[in-house]
């Protein structure tokens, strides 16, 4: 019996060793997955958190349910219960782009037609969810886009998610991870490296692979973005981000995360006497790359904030319109084209104000006409 006990002891023991060992296996693969939840979409949300300033702020921490700054664990919290979500966040297109030939199709336009985008990817999710808080008639006082969209009408990665948990603050939610994942640079560029999953980065003897060093590396150890004259920066970029819908803002925005993955990738190639350009892999980086990629990043963050503030705002604003619509007011919106309006109205009152003038003037006339006319005339 003692011998026994012993046994089974030990036999206890290994089993404990093994659940042990898979759950720290499963708690490092999780610390990996939710690397950029906690660094990077935090980072960029806390910037964008500061610059949404008094009743925005409250209004946004109402919609989400929590300040802006916690979404980021939404991400990691949505893949692991439905993993089919996970094609959102990466940019997919048939066939693949290159530095060589440029985002988007043959044409270069990011449309969701599967050619410039496939339905189900980064810049279509962007769209489909931004359109849950559009309102179509403010919409129509912005330029009509120069390219189709083709905003997909559903996301097949969401055929699992239960409807009750298809919300209006989820949608929010994964509006803000999205704004975010728009500005990790690997996530517009698969190639033959699966988003920089297959090339290994050496840097001060460590190994990550690309993708990691990015959303891992770089948003813990690269300082973070100084705040001052962030505000003042903001409010000059969102003068110029107004003019366009956010649609349209996300194809501009995607177009220039491509160019900073390209500047990522082309920055580690090295020529060969054939003429051949590639990139080692373990590849070592330099100190001075290394610092050229935490400005990289910064910027990146920089802008992922303050392009998350403003479409916020721009969220509020939709929402403040589509409540007015529905109670039949109107709600003044600074992109109404009011210079439109000016020049119709004008037209219409070259044509109207001299007729109404010819009216009164012949219908004086008659008056004075009438004092004239004697009772006999007026018989006769």
């Amino acid at each position: 019996r003692q011998w026994r006990g012993a046994g089974a002891d030990r036999a206890m023991a290994l089993r404990a060793r093994g659940w042990v060992a898979c759950a720290a296996t499963v708690l490092l693969q999780v610390g990996r997955a939710a690397a950029w939840v906690r660094s990077g979409h935090e980072q960029i949300n806390r910037i964008a958190e500061q610059l949404l300033t008094g009743k925005r702020r409250d209004q946004v921490r109402t919609m989400l349910h929590e300040d802006l700054f916690e979404a980021g664990g939404w991400e990691l919290a949505v893949t692991g219960k439905y993993p089919d979500t996970e094609i959102l966040h990466w940019h997919h297109q048939s066939p693949e782009w290159t530095c060589s030939t440029g985002l988007g199709d043959a044409k270069k336009h990011i449309q969701c037609d599967g050619h410039g985008a496939e339905q189900g990817s980064l810049f279509c999710a962007l769209e489909y969810f931004f359109r849950q808080f559009a309102h179509s008639k403010l919409l129509e006082h912005y330029p009509k886009p120069k390219e189709p969209i083709h905003t997909p009408k559903e996301l097949s990665a969401l055929s699992k998610v239960p409807m009750a948990e298809l919300t209006s603050t989820n949608y929010l939610r994964w509006l803000v991870i999205l704004l975010g994942d728009l500005h990790q640079p690997l996530h517009w560029l698969r190639g033959s490296s699966d988003y920089g999953r297959q090339i290994t980065v050496t840097y001060q003897g460590l190994r990550h692979t690309l993708l990691d060093f990015w959303e891992e590396y770089l948003p813990k150890h690269a300082p973070a973005p100084k705040a001052a004259g962030l505000e003042k920066e903001f409010n000059e970029r969102a003068m110029t981000w107004d003019y366009k819908t956010p649609p349209e803002l996300f194809r501009d925005w995607a177009r220039e995360s491509a160019e900073m993955a390209c500047e990522i990738y082309q920055s580690m190639e090295v020529n060969h006497a054939d003429g051949s350009r590639a990139i080692a892999s373990p590849f070592e980086l330099s100190e001075a790359m290394y610092q050229r990629w935490v400005e990289l990043w910064t910027k990146a963050a920089t802008r992922g904030g303050e392009r998350i503030a403003f479409v916020m705002q721009n969220v509020l604003e939709h929402r403040r319109h589509k409540h007015a619509h529905n109670e039949g007011r109107g709600h003044h919106h600074r992109r109404i084209a009011w210079e439109a309006n000016l020049a119709t109205n004008a037209a219409i009152a070259v044509v109207v104000v001299p007729s109404l003038l010819l009216l009164l003037r012949w219908h004086s006339r008659l008056g004075m006409v009438g004092r004239f006319v004697s009772p006999k005339d007026s018989k006769n």
